[in-house]
């Protein structure tokens, strides 16, 4: 086994808490790195970690600044934090930091530091890439960010209340993202979750020689090791589609709903079973009505995480309609995982994750998802044999092998740069 190293690891918020992919993802991390490694995880958060199921306790030591105030802005507050475990960083072999929100921390580090770009936050204080919420963003500016967070809000009308916290968070990381870009070139190497993510960041400045990507690994909680023998499409039976995630208009739910009454309208039997909640429900619904297939979707609404597994393995086939740049998308991995073919629309990492597994589709267009539907139920076998081929690469002693090649790697490695 090679050397253990010693590490500083920065999660994204409280590792083991209920939360998003990024939050799941540093739980997973923590408990296969510290396998191979020695960890000390800097907990930076507003999350209470008293109700959090902390990983690999007994191989980890925790520093904890948990419960954090939300103000001046909740950014502020983790930096704040985490800037006072300076020093204790300083011995580690190198440290890494899980959240793209802390790059100008990381950067008065004289360690070895590597950070994940796991979201466009460094960038975009939105989070999204998406200049007034229309088209891809060309790059940011504290004006241009400013009037982009106020347009957006606008035409995004998912309530007063609800629009102006989203706002505040947003304007309050336009600092963030300035000096995210300042400092860019002070970290010593970058881990990028997809080649799409790789080259967005390089054409903003990020140097693209010092990153390298590594992608999720699947949870073995959502891993259906053997192919299914009976797995495929009955002629007699209706066609299962699986949504799960947030109900926002990023998502692409109302392309969605209308691209299933188009299947319908082509004679196809296809129903839709949809996870989760969110701001757009009660709008959702009102569509599947107009669009004449309320009674063909069944709303399931929030479901504990590990209770998905089971609702993967019941689906025909995964469907993700979602209109930007996602960084990665975990949900994508956990039905390629469980062995759900998939039909994804044309964004970000998606062809990256699915590859022959499933059939794109143009984001945006209702139309072009039910051809994609038609594709994959007419080759239906062969896009399920094909996930095969695409799992090795999600296996997770594989891609903790590749954390384990770079750690290695940035820890032999410290440029000498003017801070």
């Amino acid at each position: 086994m090679s050397e253990r190293l010693d590490v500083g690891f920065v999660p994204a918020e409280c590792p083991g808490a209920p939360g998003s992919g990024a939050v799941e993802t540093s739980t997973l991390l923590i408990e296969r790195l510290s396998e191979r490694h020695d960890l000390t995880v800097y907990v930076s958060s507003q999350m209470d970690s008293a109700n959090a199921d902390l990983p690999a306790e007994d191989r980890v030591e925790y520093v904890m600044h948990d419960n954090l105030s939300k103000l001046p802005h909740p950014i502020a507050a983790k930096h704040e934090a985490l800037r006072e475990e300076l020093p204790a960083m300083e011995r580690h072999d190198l440290v890494h930091s899980y959240s793209s929100a802390f790059i100008p921390v990381l950067a008065d580090l004289e360690v070895p530091t590597l950070s994940t770009l796991n979201s466009y936050v460094p960038v975009c204080p939105k989070g999204d890439m998406m200049y007034h919420g229309e088209r891809k963003c060309s790059g940011p500016s504290p004006v241009k960010c400013a009037s982009c967070i106020a347009t957006t809000a606008v035409k995004r009308r998912q309530g007063v209340e609800r629009e102006l916290r989203a706002s505040y968070s947003s304007l309050g990381k336009i600092d963030l993202v300035q000096k995210s870009m300042k400092h860019a070139d002070d970290i010593d190497a970058y881990h990028a979750l997809s080649p799409h993510l790789k080259e967005d960041y390089a054409a903003l400045g990020f140097p693209g020689e010092r990153t390298t990507v590594i992608p999720h690994f699947y949870d073995e909680a959502f891993h259906r090791e053997d192919p299914d023998p009976e797995a495929g499409v009955d002629d007699g039976d209706p066609v299962t589609l699986l949504y799960v995630g947030a109900l926002q208009d990023i998502k692409g739910l109302h392309v969605l709903i209308p691209g299933l009454a188009e299947m319908r309208r082509r004679g196809h039997d296809v129903e839709l079973e949809i996870v989760g909640s969110g701001p757009y429900e009660a709008r959702l619904k009102e569509l599947a009505s107009e669009e004449g297939v309320a009674d063909a979707i069944d709303w399931l609404g929030y479901v504990d995480h590990g209770d998905l597994p089971d609702i993967y393995d019941e689906a025909d086939a995964f469907v993700y309609p979602g209109l930007i740049d996602e960084p990665f998308g975990r949900v994508v991995l956990e039905a390629l995982s469980m062995r759900t073919p998939l039909l994804v629309s044309d964004v970000g990492s998606m062809d990256f994750i699915v590859g022959d597994a499933g059939e794109p589709f143009e984001a945006g267009n209702p139309s072009a998802l039910a051809d994609a539907f038609e594709r994959l139920v007419d080759d239906y076998d062969a896009h399920y044999a094909a996930i095969d081929d695409e799992l090795p690469r999600f296996a997770p002693e594989t891609v903790i092998g590749k954390y384990s090649d770079l750690y290695r790697e940035v820890a032999a490695t410290k440029r000498v740069v003017t801070r």
